[in-house]
């Protein structure tokens, strides 16, 4: 059986980030992969830079939106029958 476990590498050295434990006879394999072969991670260079804008121009944009009108309640007993 194959068990992925997570670890860091710090100044060269191997470090898991959960406790591992090994049978007498099992062989330990390791596997590098760039941080952007990851799913779901990118590296810092290529991240988004943080939005610096102000939020609060957005708020109240969709009050007059029709896919937010009606009771809340109506609307997700309606999704949930649209799965019949």
């Amino acid at each position: 059986m194959y068990q992925a476990i997570e670890a860091i590498c710090r100044a060269g050295q191997i470090i898991p980030l959960e406790p591992v434990q090994f049978q007498e006879d099992e062989h330990l394999v390791i596997v590098r992969l760039p941080l952007a072969a990851v799913v779901g991670l990118r590296p810092a260079s290529t991240a988004p830079a943080p939005a610096t804008g102000d939020w609060q121009q957005f708020a109240g944009m969709l009050k007059d939106s029709p896919n937010w009108n009606g009771d809340p309640q109506a609307v997700q007993e309606a999704m949930r029958r649209e799965w019949d």
